[in-house]
């Protein structure tokens, strides 16, 4: 046998061992596999200069050198096989105490030799073993220097490559590593004397064939291996992680995992905490309200609990409605009205969220035990406990009389603007209607109001609450057939001429001022946030006193109708070089854009407030427009549907 069979034959056993334990995983693989890398090391540290093998021209193979490209060999099928941190650091761990064995076997063997007394009776020279500590010790941390960094590449390339390009990265990577050795070899280990250059241009030569004869295992790897390598390149390795134990990272984690449990254990058992004194609370507000329909809802809409109010008006106990939705009480023609009303699906619980999303109040009609029905204005808010939504809160009031009544007002409110539509078809005949109605009215109501406040007054003796309250609807729908009245006449008076009035120099802040006490009624009971801004000097105008007190109650009077609950309505008056303006703003329903040209027509009516059933005659606004002519002055209107309307008015001031 030759020297160059023997070389392939080397080649044949350094690498066809590690494959032919890499066809199949047992419980001794990678006992296997260390051993193989153990003897390679072993052989390369301790005989890797016993023969030297001529493999064609120059090029002279130690040994050594053969054993350390199977090592290379061994170790990157034994990492891609274990994919796993831990055998890189068993093979770094192997290398290491390999290569400290061998500079103490050198040691010790070279010291054996040559103490006296000592027998050696295969005559070895001490010459064999007089390599230096330091020589080996830098041989070994070479090759694990090398190995990481082929690995380093190696993760670098998974990266980025997909499985073919990777096909061609490992080769290359060996092959690299190797050159690598045959260019740092001669200069770390060797360090000759002289002739470094040819030192290191044989090393290269040398590992350049080494690199030849072992690609041919390689790439039969690479090719037969691919399930092998795909689940490598699959499982990325930290080598930064290299120096720390198997398990720190792993115990790490769990120690974080373990710490992020604990925290949440404790926010659970505090929010389940305040979620019970939040529900004990919501449960005690709602029994102590027996006047008015409470109902408590889960995150899901379902019914928690159902107020003593609500028993009494619906018929149903506490536990018979327990966990039922609150569609229970409505019919389905019911649910599908307020959906269409609200741009949404036919879904109950998708008709209450958007109500929540617009904070509104709605008339729902309740259905009874005993199938009586009953409408309530219900509003839903949140219960909200640390941030999180724990549940909802309906509330409501009865007010099925109410909107009976104004049912009843709508009604005719309706025949009337539909007679006023006929008396602007016949403008003869509506001017005569008007008058006469006007005037004929006024006696038989001031003798309702008169009489009114005489019963309530106890003129007739005692009533009891019931017919106060009675009274109270009666002498509220008589100020406002008053009002009426009085607004037809202002009309009447400006038909084809503007109004006469009796203007005089005046302050228009006292004007606003004078309007007070009625303001003050018209807001009672309602939640509202009523601002007055007004100059300290005075505001000087050329005007009648009672015609601009009728245009700032009629504006304020519109703010207030079509402003729901939490609005704000604020009254400005500011001045320039010649001019007073008085702006009434309110947060209330809008005006939708085409129709606020309308709104100085008489007797329009926007369809919202159609729609709402809010009082009102459609006149408030053509008798501002004619009080503010009047006076030389104008008014405009800015409006957008659910964001609110400004009215400014412009009266020129009295030049001193």
């Amino acid at each position: 046998m030759g020297s160059r069979d023997l070389f392939l034959l080397s080649v044949a056993i350094y690498s066809g061992l590690p494959l032919l334990y890499s066809v199949r995983r047992t419980s001794f693989q990678f006992l296997l596999l260390y051993s193989h890398i153990a003897s390679v090391l072993t052989f390369c540290g301790l005989l890797g200069a016993v023969y030297i093998l001529p493999v064609g021209g120059e090029v002279n193979l130690m040994a050594g050198q053969v054993a350390f490209a199977g090592f290379m060999f061994g170790t990157f099928i034994t990492v891609v096989v274990g994919r796993d941190l831990q055998v890189v650091r068993n093979v770094v761990a192997l290398t290491i105490v390999v290569n400290v064995l061998v500079a103490a076997v050198f040691a010790v063997s070279g010291t054996a030799l040559q103490t006296p007394g000592v027998v050696n009776p295969f005559d070895t020279s001490p010459v064999v073993f007089e390599q230096s500590l330091s020589t080996v010790l830098i041989g070994g941390a070479l090759m694990v220097l090398e190995l990481l960094l082929l690995l380093a590449v190696l993760e670098a390339a998974k990266k980025r490559l997909g499985p073919w390009p990777m096909a061609l990265v490992y080769p290359t990577t060996y092959v690299g590593a190797l050159v690598l050795d045959g260019l740092l070899f001669p200069v770390l280990v060797l360090r000759p004397d002289s002739g470094l250059g040819d030192a290191i241009w044989q090393g290269v030569e040398v590992k350049l064939v080494l690199a030849a004869a072992f690609l041919v295992p390689l790439l039969l790897f690479v090719t037969l291996f691919r399930r092998t390598l795909n689940l490598y390149e699959a499982r990325p390795l930290n080598l930064l992680h290299l120096t720390a134990l198997s398990r720190d990272h792993l115990l790490e984690k769990l120690d974080s995992q373990q710490q992020q449990l604990l925290e949440q254990h404790d926010r659970i058992i505090d929010s389940t905490a305040s979620y019970g004194r939040a529900n004990a609370t919501v449960e005690r507000i709602l029994d102590s309200a027996t006047n008015t329909i409470l109902i408590a809802l889960d995150p899901n809409l379902r019914i928690t609990h159902f107020n003593a109010g609500a028993q009494r008006l619906l018929g149903y106990t506490g536990a018979e409605v327990a966990g039922e939705p609150l569609s229970l009480f409505h019919s389905p023609s019911e649910i599908a009205r307020h959906a269409a009303a609200l741009g949404t699906d036919a879904d109950h619980v998708q008709v209450l969220r958007v109500q929540m999303a617009i904070d509104a109040r709605r008339d729902w009609e309740f259905v009874a035990s005993r199938g009586t029905r009953h409408v309530v204005s219900l509003g839903i808010t949140e219960v909200v406990v640390d941030s999180a939504v724990v549940g909802y809160v309906a509330a409501g009031e009865d007010v099925t009389t109410r909107l009976r009544a104004e049912t009843a007002m709508m009604t005719a409110l309706t025949r009337e603007h539909d007679a006023l539509v006929r008396l602007q078809e016949a403008d003869r005949v509506k001017d005569e209607l008007v008058s006469t109605v006007s005037h004929e009215l006024r006696t038989p109501i001031a003798s309702i109001s008169g009489y009114t406040e005489m019963l309530a007054d106890g003129a007739f003796g005692t009533l009891s609450d019931e017919q106060n309250r009675a009274l109270e609807r009666v002498l509220r729908n008589t100020q406002r057939l008053e009002s009426l009245v009085d607004d037809l006449l202002v009309l009447e008076r400006t038909e084809g001429a503007p109004l006469m009035l009796e203007r005089v120099p005046l302050d228009l802040s006292d004007v606003i001022r004078g309007t007070g006490e009625i303001v003050t009624q018209m807001v009672r009971g309602r939640d509202l946030k009523f601002s007055v801004s007004l100059p300290a000097q005075p505001v000087c105008v050329n005007g009648d006193h009672a015609a601009l007190e009728r245009m700032v109650l009629n504006l304020i009077s519109n703010a207030v109708k079509f402003t729901p609950g939490r609005g704000t309505i604020a009254v400005r008056i500011s001045t320039d070089a010649t001019h007073a303006w008085l702006t009434v703003a309110d947060t209330g329903i809008g005006v939708a854009e085409e129709d606020v040209d309308k709104l100085f027509t008489r007797f329009f009516r926007t369809r919202e407030a159609n729609d709402r059933a809010i009082p009102g005659s459609g006149l408030g606004l053509s008798i501002v427009q004619a009080v503010v002519s009047s006076h030389d002055g104008e008014v405009s209107i800015s409006s957008s549907t659910q964001v609110g309307t400004t009215v400014t008015v412009s009266l020129p001031l009295v030049v001193a």
